[in-house]
């Protein structure tokens, strides 16, 4: 049975948990601009197609930028590099965790193994165990492994059914020792953790191979059990035996056991060692990195053996690994410094042996703020990362001035870059620097973005919008394939936006979120999802004037779908604010736009008197979903059902400019609202509107009044329903209790008999 070596869950308690690489928190995160990772291809990526690159990139991401600015266009494309390296030294890579799929199937197979060679069925496990839903806690190769032994034993001329019985239950002995206990409704994490006995062994009077096969399975259920010291004997005596069947894995697995020992420590320990070690004295630190030492040249000489044995060389690459691990966990700042000068040269290949991927392991504790002088300035790359991460914008600028007078031109473009990222507005020698940057620069697209963002906060519109235009119509920007950096340029240019119409050109974002997490790149066939950023969606409720919103739905860049849903808000809007002629002609327009509206549209029209034209729009708003201010969601192209309706269309609309309307702008990171159309109608109406009441309120209250206009309504039951109903939550007002009873009572007192009225046991 192989044995994985998760030196994640081993590391020394001074090494820090690392998120994956396009993990994110719990919080609202950025659809339209990835901003943990790229979203270009790595392979891409990590040849000098950066895109627009953010400072809240993960670090790996940010050294393959650096290395790529460095190195310049054409060598970057030519650099040394490896196949999904970057992806995996990020840590981002399969392994630790089992897809539950993949765990039922190799516990099955195992079962369907043990039950052919002992020609019985075998007994499933308990219901309630992690074993039924294919949560596996062993290594899925020590089942594959124990599978394979399994159907070489049971071929040998000397298999008898004792003797493979016997087999099966130490090496079940082995599973229940890692967690899988297919008899057991204990969960793996509770404490304290089962003693598991180790398997008995074999008599001196069984057959020597058999003994030997089983001595395997004892050394381990003792690794297993976290008695590593023990493991690593019974291995090395596998390794020492002459003609032991298993004597290849011996030496190798007595080094993994080794390596264990040296780092292991009990789960609740870690925390306080970790404690401990970051506020100790000199002298005990000395001590503890000299004891670290001593383990590290014993595990070292284990391997230096290993590697003089030629019949080992399949696994003398796997040795070396260890080796490099323990010299991260054992001396983790001797390593840093050793990687970190391998590193800061970028005509070096960062991939070899896991350079990267170790220095992030180390890093990660190393690199947290604040930042020690001497880990900040062990190479010019570490400066580079921890600046723009830390967004040091003085002393990216002075890197920067002090490169330039050096004449170190790949120094003076990567901290351009950096200070340009960083900076909101730059100087006039950043600015001059930054527009010489050729188009096939790496770092082209980044600085070209902080010229935008430069020319707008200085107030050059025009220049600002020159240097969109430029770069939307460009091949670079085309041709990185990345969502990310359109958007980013699209939210400039729609900032500095010169009318309704214009703007309406830069409104519509494609998402950026589609990625593959086994490979780090876009999704593969993924389906384009067009959207309204959080800019767009603030700007619409906001940001217009009814006639202002009506003449972005003419606008023909916008998708059908969208243009309907836009002039419906304007047509409501001309409704509820009086506006009678600009609301019928609204509704024309409503009517060619949106199918599903036309008669609505149509009826609105012939009716005679506004009040009459009003109540039935709030109607058909009910039945559609239609609303003043522009939804996340779309228009139902068919009414929606009575019991399901509620007056949810609005909550209390924005009173006055630029004024939030559950738009994302925070995640987003949306750039300040533009100014265009006319802005005193657009303030007067913003007023008028923010003053009514949410949807729920304000259709109730209306349809109270009906009930009193109109009694005979055959509507009213219904109406006076969906009242009751949609003060059960959302958005209300403070008068909601008062207004669910008062509809209640009405409901029952006036139309009792009616099925509304027994679909209404209560108000809210």
């Amino acid at each position: 049975m192989k044995i994985r070596f998760h030196l994640a869950l081993a590391a020394a308690a001074t090494l820090a948990c690392v998120s994956a690489a396009h993990a994110s928190g719990g919080g609202p995160y950025d659809p339209y601009v990835n901003r943990s990772a790229p979203d270009i291809a790595l392979s891409r990526y990590d040849s000098g197609e950066l895109g627009v690159v953010m400072n809240s990139y993960n670090r790996l991401y940010l050294y393959s930028a650096w290395r790529s600015v460095m190195l310049g266009a054409d060598a970057a494309k030519q650099a040394p590099t490896a196949e999904a390296g970057l992806l995996r030294a990020i840590g981002n890579r399969r392994g630790g965790w089992v897809d539950a799929s993949e765990g039922a199937g190799g516990y099955k197979e195992w079962e369907l193994a043990v039950s052919a060679a002992l020609k019985r069925p075998v007994p499933v496990a308990r219901p309630g165990n992690s074993l039924v839903y294919g949560y596996i806690n062993c290594p899925l190769t020590s089942y594959s492994f124990a599978i394979e032994t399994l159907n070489t034993l049971a071929k040998r001329s000397d298999a008898t059914p004792e003797r493979l019985a016997a087999w099966v239950g130490s090496q079940r002995q082995v599973f229940k020792t890692c967690g899988d206990d297919p008899d057991s409704t204990r969960s793996i994490y509770e404490r304290p953790k089962p003693v598991i006995p180790p398997p008995v062994e074999l008599p001196a009077s069984e057959a020597l191979y058999w003994r030997q096969m089983q001595q395997y399975q004892v050394a381990s259920a003792a690794f297993y059990s976290e008695d590593y010291a023990r493991a690593a004997k019974l291995f090395a005596a596998i390794g020492a035996t002459d003609k032991h069947p298993l004597r290849g894995w011996g030496e190798y697995l007595s080094l993994r056991a080794q390596a264990r020992a040296a780092v292991y420590m009990p789960e609740e320990q870690r925390w306080k060692e970790a404690q401990a070690i970051r506020a100790e004295e000199p002298e005990a630190a000395a001590a503890r990195q000299a004891t670290q030492q001593k383990k590290l040249a014993g595990i070292q000489a284990s391997i230096a053996h290993i590697l003089a044995d030629p019949a080992l060389a399949p696994l003398h690459e796997a040795s070396r690994a260890i080796g490099r691990s323990m010299q991260v966990y054992l001396t983790p700042a001797l390593r840093f410094a050793e990687l970190s000068k391998l590193l800061d040269d970028p005509r070096a290949n960062p991939y070899t042996d896991d350079h990267l991927g170790d220095w992030r392991v180390l890093a990660d504790d190393l690199l947290h703020a604040p930042v020690r002088s001497d880990v900040r300035n062990s190479a010019d790359f570490v400066d580079w990362i921890v600046t723009v991460q830390q967004g040091d914008q003085a002393h990216a600028l002075a890197q920067w001035q002090r490169y330039v007078k050096q004449g170190s031109k790949p120094q003076a473009r990567v901290w351009l870059m950096a200070s340009a990222l960083l900076s909101a507005k730059l100087t006039p020698e950043q600015e001059q620097a930054a527009l010489q940057a050729p188009a096939s620069a790496p770092e082209y697209l980044t600085l070209r973005r902080a010229l935008v963002r430069h020319n707008r906060l200085a107030g050059r519109a025009d220049k600002a919008r020159a240097l969109s235009d430029a770069v939307l119509a460009s091949p670079v920007l085309s041709s990185t394939q990345s969502s990310s950096a359109r958007n980013l340029f699209l939210q400039e240019r729609f900032a500095v936006a010169t009318s309704p119409a214009d703007a309406a050109k830069y409104l519509l974002r494609t998402q950026a979120i589609d990625l593959d997490a086994d490979t780090g790149e876009l999704a593969k066939n993924r389906i384009a999802n067009v959207d309204i950023a959080a800019d767009g969606q603030r700007w619409l409720n906001s940001g217009l004037s009814a006639a202002d919103l009506l003449s972005v739905a003419t606008q023909s860049e916008l998708p059908a779908a969208w243009r309907a849903r836009i002039a419906s808000a304007a047509w409501m809007r001309f409704d509820l604010l009086g506006q009678q002629e600009a609301a019928l002609s609204a509704s024309n327009q409503v009517e060619k736009m949106a199918p599903a509206l036309a008669s609505a549209a149509a009826q609105y029209r012939k009716l005679a008197t506004a009040p009459e034209r009003h109540h039935t729009l709030m109607v058909s708003a009910l039945n559609y979903g239609m609303s003043p201010v522009f939804q996340s969601y779309a228009l139902a192209d068919q009414p929606r059902g009575q019991e399901e309706t509620r007056a949810d269309m609005w909550c209390k609309m924005p009173s006055k400019a630029g004024a939030g309307y559950m738009e994302n702008t925070d995640a987003e990171d949306s750039l300040p609202m533009p100014e265009l159309g006319n802005t005193a109608v657009r303030d007067k109406e913003l007023a008028q509107l923010g003053a009514l009441k949410t949807a729920t309120g304000y259709i109730g209250d209306a349809v109270m009044a009906r009930a009193k206009a109109q009694p005979n309504d055959p509507m009213l039951p219904w109406l006076l329903y969906v009242t009751v109903q949609s003060t059960r939550g959302g958005c209300l007002d403070a008068d909601a209790k008062t207004l669910s009873r008062n509809a209640f009572s009405l409901l029952h007192k006036r139309y009792g008999k009616t099925e509304w009225a027994s679909k209404t046991p209560y108000f809210y």
